[in-house]
C-alpha cells in the first residue's frame, strides 16, 4: 500500500506530458465555457436592456424619433430571442472548436496569465463564434424595419457621438456579444487556475500542480 501510493505521488510530482498538458488546457476550457454560458444565460433573463450595449441604444433613441417606437420595441425583442438562442448555440459551437484548439506551447500557456487558455481560443474562433451571433441576430432583424432604416440612424448618431458605432446593427452586436463571452469564459478560467484540484480531474491536478510548483521555484524532492 505504501509503495502505491508513493508510485501515485512520484507521478503526479513527475512532468506532464505534451499531451497531457494540453488535456488539461482543454478540460479547462471546457468546464469554463459551460460556467460562462450558464451565468450569461441567467443575465439575459434580466432582460433585453442588459444585452443591449450602451452605445446602441442613442441609436435606437433616434430611431423612435422617427416614429418608429413600434419598431424599436419588436427589434429589442428580437434581440434578446436571437441573443438567447446564439447563446445556447455557441456551447456546441465552442466545444467543437476546443478539441480544435492548437496549443504550440503548452507549457507556457498553463503557466501564463490567468486567462491564457481562452485567449488562445478566442484567437482561433472569434470570427466564426462572432458570424454566428451575427447570422441569428440578422434572421431576427430582417422581420423587423429596422435594417432599412439603420443607417440613417447611424448616421445621425456618429456625427457627434465619442465612441462611434460602425457596421450593421447585427455585426455590432454580435461582436459586442462575442466580446462578453469570451471576458466571462476568461473569468471562469481564472476561477478554475486558483484551485484546480476542484474538477477532480486527475490530470488536470498533475499538470497544475506540476506547473504552479515551477512558478514557486519549489524543487520538492521525495524520497521512497
Amino acid at each position: 500500500m505504501t509503495f502505491t501510493s508513493c508510485a501515485t505521488i512520484q507521478g503526479l510530482l513527475s512532468e506532464p506530458t505534451v499531451w497531457e498538458t494540453v488535456s488539461a488546457l482543454k478540460e479547462v476550457l471546457n468546464t469554463s465555457v459551460f460556467r460562462a454560458i450558464d451565468k450569461l444565460a441567467k443575465l439575459n433573463q434580466n432582460g433585453v436592456e442588459s444585452i443591449i450595449p450602451e452605445e446602441i441604444k442613442p441609436v435606437l433613441a433616434t430611431l423612435r424619433t422617427l416614429g418608429l417606437g413600434d419598431e424599436i420595441d419588436r427589434v429589442t425583442k428580437s434581440i434578446g430571442d436571437a441573443s438567447e438562442i446564439a447563446l445556447t448555440e455557441s456551447k456546441g459551437l465552442v466545444s467543437d472548436a476546443i478539441k480544435e484548439v492548437k496549443f504550440e506551447d503548452a507549457a507556457a500557456v498553463v503557466m501564463g496569465g490567468p486567462d491564457a487558455a481562452t485567449l488562445v481560443m478566442k484567437n482561433a474562433m472569434y470570427e466564426a463564434v462572432k458570424k454566428r451571433y451575427s447570422d441569428r441576430l440578422n434572421v431576427e432583424l430582417e422581420k423587423t424595419d429596422v435594417n432599412k432604416y439603420w443607417p440613417m440612424a447611424q448616421s445621425a448618431h456618429n456625427i457627434f457621438a465619442k465612441n462611434k458605432v460602425e457596421g450593421s446593427l447585427s455585426d455590432f452586436l454580435a461582436a459586442k456579444a462575442v466580446d462578453g463571452l469570451f471576458i466571462a469564459i476568461g473569468k471562469e478560467e481564472a476561477v478554475i487556475r486558483k484551485n484546480p484540484n476542484e474538477l477532480g480531474s486527475a490530470v488536470v491536478d498533475k499538470v497544475f500542480d506540476y506547473y504552479n510548483r515551477q512558478k514557486q521555484g519549489n524543487g520538492t524532492s521525495l524520497s521512497f
